[in-house]
């Protein structure tokens, strides 16, 4: 049912059963999963919903690469 929305920004829940633990952090479709924590992520780590909630990361090297247009340059040599 926690799948059944088109949103998945983040996901949370609370288990000591480690089988439970694995199963539903690779189940669930969100961008953040959080097991027996309630808090809000750094604001370095990369942070990004799915589907209706989100394209790309803020936060962390992925958010700031997410601004950002690679551009590879070749054959210039010297243009002094």
């Amino acid at each position: 049912e926690a799948n059944a929305t088109e949103y998945g920004l983040a996901a949370y829940f609370f288990t000591e059963a480690a089988n439970a633990k694995r199963a539903l952090i690779d189940g669930l479709s969100a961008g953040a999963v959080s097991v027996n924590y309630l808090k809000g992520v750094s604001a370095d780590a990369p942070y990004g919903g799915i589907k209706q909630s989100g394209y790309g990361y803020e936060g962390g090297e992925q958010g700031v690469r997410s601004f950002q247009s690679l551009k590879m340059v070749n054959g210039l040599g010297s243009f002094g």
